[in-house]
Parts: structure tokens; sequence; C-alpha cells
């Protein structure tokens, strides 16, 4: 899991776009404690790896960190973010 998936979901229930049924931080802790997640830190390589992205991918940094830490990984990157199922360059699941 990257962190970038906890500031995504911050923002979200921040914005009122997602309803948990706690505090975002607290729903974020309980979710890696019970699904066993590991978090993977945002390294130079990572970012590195985030703007030399193969083919045409959008300018958002998340995103880009996301699709990065996923390729770096060789990991299937879960999503509903069409853009992020579009693109050619990284295994996504949803």
């Amino acid at each position: 899991m990257s962190p970038i998936s906890c500031a995504e979901i911050a923002c979200l229930s921040d914005r009122g776009r997602i309803r948990l049924s706690r505090h975002w931080r607290t729903w974020f802790d309980e979710a890696l404690s019970r699904n066993g997640w590991q978090v993977i830190d945002i390294s130079l390589a990572l970012v590195q790896e985030a703007y030399s992205l193969p083919g045409d991918f959008h300018r958002d940094p998340a995103d880009r960190i996301l699709v990065a830490t996923a390729r770096h990984l060789q990991l299937t990157l879960i999503t509903a973010d069409r853009k992020i199922l579009d693109y050619p360059h990284v295994r996504t699941m949803w």
C-alpha cells in the first residue's frame, strides 16, 4: 500500500466524496491492520519511475506515484480510476 492511498482517502473523506464509518485516519489504520497490508515508502527510485513512465499518462502526481509503485514492485494496482485502468503499462483490476 502506498502512503499516497492514505492521502487520497483523506482528501475524498474531507471533501465529502466518500463517507467512512469513522475518521479517515482511524479507518485507514484499521484497514491496514485488518488486511495485513504493508505500507511501501515513497523512495527516490519511485519518484524517478513516476516521472519516467512510458507512453502517454496524465500529470496527477499521486496517480503517477501509485502507478510507479505498482510497476516498480510488479504489483497489480486496484483502482476505479479510468485513466489508470486504460493505461497499458501497469497491471490493474477493479
